[in-house]
């Protein structure tokens, strides 16, 4: 079954946003302001002690003042612009057209930013809405009204020349770590009425955030994912009640429902906020942990003693298992944690962590040996002395020449020597005499 066949749900309202990671230096902030962006208000002024004491009453106070009411020591300072500029898109033979509401950027602690797009549709449908979301994904989709690539066209309009792509000319360190695809956070409103139509919203769900022709999974054919593989994909769903379900991926959080944007039919400005701030803030914070853990996977061979510290300094600080005292926050949070990958870099980390421990516990050892060899030798000095007295004395009493006497003592000691030390270190022992006899036979 091809996607003209099925009939899709109607949309009655609907959220997309196109979210990519940049870093600042600390004139960007000032840029931004000079270019039109205004802090993001908590909420109307008149709602204001009221909104605070909700995110209190429902929200952890580490993650509240981090992300919603923004007042903590290192508090994300997020910004605001409406922008209202055209994107045009071309998929094969069709004109995706839409336009960018307004953009939003927020900035983290240790120069890192996250900005997000919020892009409406000409049309509410899920076919225009699944070719939209292609190409908004793709760093290279061609934005066809100012021919120039979506990453560029970010840049240019939105970070005020803030590069996302590395060039020849240019390293860009974000784009190590932020692959070739922007993230999106979409929600949708929808008209159910699946007693007259053939619209799943699970399979829609996977469709839309995978990326998928619609209609892939009803058709069988070689679009269609496996079985195995769709059933894995689905463990990131999220469901608490009938009427939404959600799906959490690496590059993508997709919600589908009925009434949780509108209430009668009219969109909602509480229900809006729920998705616009609470649940994006917490998709933010996971994004920005993703971020910085595979940041120090993959600088750790650089500065190991140096990505360990800042590692557990960022752990102590940023590593919530929880962020709510309500339920479904986090159960989102967890979700979208797992389908980050978050827990996977830091045990990675973590393992690593515990190798160098090791290797720093077996660099001392080395070290306290090598010390306490020297003392024992400054100290064999000393009590040498008599000895070497006794020597020379035999040495007198039998009249030899200096030259072959000490030559002859030196062969003696060596010879002494090397018995001894072969119990002692018998390890490096044997690898010594497979160097000096390297096609002797072992017995």
């Amino acid at each position: 079954m091809t996607k003209e066949n099925i009939i899709y749900p109607q949309i009655t309202a609907g959220l997309i946003r196109v979210i990519g990671i940049f870093n600042y230096d600390r004139n960007f902030e000032k840029s931004i302001v000079k270019n039109g962006f205004v802090n993001i208000p908590l909420s109307a002024p008149q709602f204001v002690d009221s909104t605070k004491q909700f995110y209190r009453d429902k929200y952890y106070t580490e993650f509240n003042e981090l992300l919603l009411t923004r007042n903590g020591d290192d508090a994300v300072k997020s910004y605001v612009k409406e922008i209202q500029m055209d994107l045009n898109f071309k998929k094969g033979i069709e004109n995706i057209g839409a336009v960018v509401k307004e953009a939003e950027i927020h900035l983290f602690d240790g120069h890192i930013g996250v900005f997000s797009l919020t892009v409406e549709p000409h049309k509410w449908n899920f076919n225009l809405v699944s070719d939209l979301l292609f190409c908004l994904k793709m760093f290279s989709s061609v934005v066809v009204n100012e021919n120039i690539q979506l990453h560029q066209w970010v840049s240019k309009f939105i970070l005020n020349g803030v590069a996302l792509r590395s060039t020849p000319e240019m390293h860009v360190e974000s784009d190590d770590y932020s692959g070739s695809k922007f993230k999106i956070f979409s929600v949708f409103d929808v008209v159910e009425d699946t007693a007259s139509s053939s619209f799943q919203r699970d399979e829609l769900l996977y469709e839309l955030g995978t990326g998928s022709l619609l209609g892939s999974l009803s058709d069988f054919g070689y679009f269609a994912p496996s079985r195995e593989y769709y059933f894995e994909i689905m463990q990131n769903r999220v469901s608490a009640f009938n009427n939404w379900s959600a799906l959490a991926l690496l590059d993508s959080y997709t919600a589908i429902g009925q009434d949780i944007l509108t209430r009668n039919g009219q969109l909602d400005g509480m229900k809006l906020a729920t998705y616009t701030r609470q649940y994006f803030s917490i998709y933010l914070f996971n994004l920005y942990m993703k971020y910085n853990v595979f940041r120090f996977n993959t600088k750790f061979k650089e500065d190991p003693v140096k990505y360990k510290m800042m590692f557990e300094d960022f752990m102590n600080n940023y590593n919530f298992s929880h962020i709510s005292f309500d339920f479904l926050p986090n159960l989102i949070y967890s979700k979208m944690r797992l389908a980050l990958g978050v827990e996977e870099e830091i045990k990675s980390f973590e393992k690593r962590l515990v190798s160098l421990a090791a290797n720093i516990q077996e660099e001392q050892q080395k070290r306290q040996a090598l010390l306490l060899g020297v003392i024992s030798i400054i100290t064999s000095i000393g009590a040498a002395e008599p000895f070497l007295e006794y020597a020379e004395s035999i040495r007198s009493m039998l009249d030899l020449n200096s030259g072959l006497y000490y030559t002859l003592v030196t062969l003696l000691s060596v010879l002494v020597a090397i018995p001894i030390l072969a119990f002692l270190f018998p390890t490096k022992y044997k690898m010594v005499k497979k160097k000096i006899f390297p096609n002797e036979t072992a017995l």
